[in-house]
């Protein structure tokens, strides 16, 4: 008989986000109001219950797989997900990285907000909040900004990832 070990890679960097709280208080307005709006409507009382459970759990399910990014980087790659539950995954290879700069970006003005963004010259962004991160150009020509609330940090370890020993 044989197990065959599994281990997890190395991490070299991890950085957990939260989106901004008035994200999250936007949708405690908008559960209260769509329970505000149930008890107006004309129904049985088992619909209106099936209906706040609805109205409760849209919000809820956002948070558990949305709301929350982790970038993470291992000595093969940069991993970056959305949500406590990983819902959005994207995984970089450190062989695929051509050039790393921190830079300020303005999310709403030049991405439409925060979250999984593409923009129209095909560069992607994934910030959870924020002004700032780290630029990848990736071999393919395509980039990749990476929202960050310690950008210096994570360009360096990219770097040093990079080039190992240098």
């Amino acid at each position: 008989m044989s197990f065959v070990a599994i281990h997890a890679p190395v991490v070299i960097f991890r950085e957990e986000q939260n989106f901004d709280w008035r994200v999250y208080a936007l949708l405690g307005l908008v559960v209260l109001s769509g329970i505000t709006v149930l008890g107006l409507i004309p129904i049985s009382n088992t619909a209106r219950t099936l209906l706040a459970i609805f109205v409760g759990m849209v919000p809820s399910c956002l948070i558990v797989y949305l709301l929350r990014m982790t970038t993470e980087i291992t000595p093969t790659g940069i991993l970056i997900w959305f949500g406590w539950i990983p819902s959005y995954r994207r995984v970089v290879s450190l062989g695929a990285i051509t050039q790393v700069e921190v830079v300020a970006y303005r999310p709403i003005r030049d991405y439409g907000g925060w979250g999984i963004r593409h923009c129209r010259d095909g560069e992607r962004l994934l910030s959870a909040r924020g002004d700032r991160g780290v630029r990848v150009q990736l071999a393919d020509g395509s980039r990749l900004l990476i929202g960050s609330q310690r950008p210096e940090e994570l360009a360096r370890v990219i770097e040093e990832t990079l080039r190992p020993g240098v």
